[in-house]
């Protein structure tokens, strides 16, 4: 994980009035992969610390909030929204996508064909979304390790090239659940943060062009936010 991401301090808010607060800023999160991978699992994990070993794919759009407060200042909402087995009939619908600032693209270790079929929704979701979605892999069910198909260092190398961070999970042992959602959402609100400071930069200097005498931005704080995230594994 880079520096700037460490810098980034994030806070649940769990008061029970949480849904009077006025958010600054929504983030829609969206979780892709193959059926059976764990997708449902996952979300129920983070957002309700708990696993059903029976769930079973619905139909339709499920999604899930919780608030948060970034750097102790700024409050967002955060929108996990789950396929909700639509992914098993190849009718995920374009309300699904629509908004989303980051993605969850998730794979089975103990099946390869799930991990191949990555590439598949990396497609979907730049296709189908305007935005510069934020990305990360996860490779879930390692508390299946010895059925293991799929190699960490392999998938690693793969996307390593393409900058998109890879975590492995386990939903049913709780392992690095709360990591994989605390990043991605901290990506996203970074991306956001350097474009708010880049649009406010842009707009300043027109104003200096037509003679408009404006306090100087802070060039520090443009340069901390313009630095690239690095990709890693975490395990």
């Amino acid at each position: 994980m880079s520096k700037t991401e460490d810098d980034i301090t994030i806070e649940e808010i769990t008061s029970p009035i949480t849904e009077n607060i006025k958010e600054d800023l929504k983030l829609k999160l969206v979780l892709l992969g193959d059926s059976g991978v764990g997708k449902t699992n996952l979300i129920s994990r983070y957002i309700s610390n708990s696993f059903d070993e029976n769930t079973r794919a619905t139909i339709g759009v499920e999604f899930f909030c919780k608030n948060f407060r970034i750097n102790k200042k700024r409050t967002i909402k955060v929108e996990i929204w789950d396929t909700a087995g639509q992914e098993r009939y190849k009718a995920i619908t374009s309300v699904y996508y629509k908004g989303a600032k980051g993605a969850f693209i998730v794979y089975d270790i103990t099946s390869r064909k799930t991990f191949e079929n990555i590439d598949k929704w990396i497609g979907e979701i730049k296709e189908r979304t305007t935005d510069d979605v934020k990305l990360i892999i996860i490779g879930n069910k390692t508390d299946l390790n010895n059925e293991r198909e799929v190699k960490s260092e392999e998938a690693l190398i793969k996307y390593q090239d393409m900058d998109i961070p890879l975590i492995e999970t386990s939903a049913l042992e709780d392992t690095n659940v709360n990591e994989a959602f605390i990043n991605l959402i901290k990506i996203v609100y970074k991306d956001i943060a350097r474009k708010e400071i880049e649009e406010r930069k842009s707009i300043s200097d027109n104003k200096i062009s037509q003679g408009i005498d404006l306090k100087s931005i802070d060039e520090e704080e443009i340069n901390e936010n313009k630095e690239s995230f690095t990709c890693c594994l975490w395990s």
